[in-house]
């Protein structure tokens, strides 16, 4: 499948000035620490949920049940790819128990729904954004289970239920939908796609205004930061292509794969530091690093390896 890397830069470009958008309007106080968590909640818990659905009905596939197992089982290991990269990491710094588990968070897991979607939409359309979606039950089932868990640097309060969230829910679902066939009224087909639409602008909104709450300077004075972000922009990818190409011969699972692995650290990395007293300004510094270069950095991958 050869993809358009005009169509792929001019994608990051947008989303990079909906960012800067956000970043601007922090500086200036229109928005701040409160719209973030505020609009970061109502992406996850409503647009995404019809992106989601609206990937299914949109979507021009044939799968059958044991193709989307695959799939998911798929996204697992490419996490637990990522997660072994961060194990390692975490080990060779060497870290204050503040920073250990975020090290190993902030470079295992990524930025897959606010980051990874849009540019997965722009690469393979309404296909790739319904493969995609799979990939939430291994992200989810995960970050609340085995991040958490080594965020705290224990495993009191492991909870598997956190791990239910409404992506995970509206994933499920959409599968059952399209493994059943059911197909939905046209005006109910409208509403998911023009709610699904406010997806990609208000996530780098929210991207933008975390990024403005940051102080740049304490994020560009840190080396770690930039090592970590390094492993999770370009040594992730390129393991996970390195592993995956071995044994998934399907260009679409492959190529949405170096996608997501080549995305940022994810945004949640801030808010499991502070619900765990740990060091909150390290885990925005890698999300604000990482997500800055990921500009660079995830066309590169996806020439590269794509």
């Amino acid at each position: 499948m050869a993809i358009d890397m005009g169509s792929v830069l001019t994608q990051m470009g947008i989303l990079v000035f909906i960012m800067a958008l956000g970043f601007f309007c922090t500086k200036i106080h229109v928005t701040g620490p409160a719209f973030t968590r505020s609009a970061s909640s109502v992406v996850l818990n409503v647009f995404l949920v019809f992106t989601i659905i609206n990937s299914v009905v949109s979507a021009d596939l044939e799968m059958s049940a044991a193709n989307v197992g695959w799939d998911i089982l798929v996204f697992f290991i490419m996490v637990f790819i990522c997660a072994a990269v961060g194990f390692v990491l975490m080990k060779l710094l060497n870290l204050k128990p503040d920073k250990r588990g975020l090290v190993f968070f902030c470079a295992t897991f990524s930025n897959t729904v606010f980051v990874g979607f849009p540019v997965i939409e722009s690469v393979y359309g309404a296909d790739g954004v319904f493969i995609a979606t799979l990939s939430n039950i291994a992200f989810n089932g995960l970050v609340y289970t085995l991040g958490a868990m080594m965020v705290r640097g224990n495993k009191d309060g492991l909870n598997i239920k956190s791990a239910l969230s409404a992506p995970v829910v509206a994933t499920i679902v959409s599968v059952a939908f399209f493994l059943t066939g059911i197909k939905l009224p046209e005006a109910v087909i409208k509403c998911t796609d023009i709610i699904g639409g406010a997806t990609v602008p208000m996530s780098m909104l929210v991207v933008g205004s975390s990024l403005g709450s940051t102080s740049v300077r304490a994020a560009l004075s840190d080396w770690r930061v930039y090592l970590v972000s390094a492993v999770r922009l370009i040594i992730c990818p390129l393991i996970c292509w390195l592993a995956l190409r071995l044994f998934i011969h399907d260009e679409l699972l492959l190529g949405v794969c170096v996608i997501l692995a080549s995305c940022p650290t994810a945004m949640i990395a801030t808010m499991l530091a502070i619900a765990h007293d740990k060091n909150e300004a390290f885990a925005s510094e890698c999300v604000f690093v990482s997500t800055v270069f990921s500009a660079a950095t995830m066309p590169l991958m996806i020439w590269l390896l794509l």
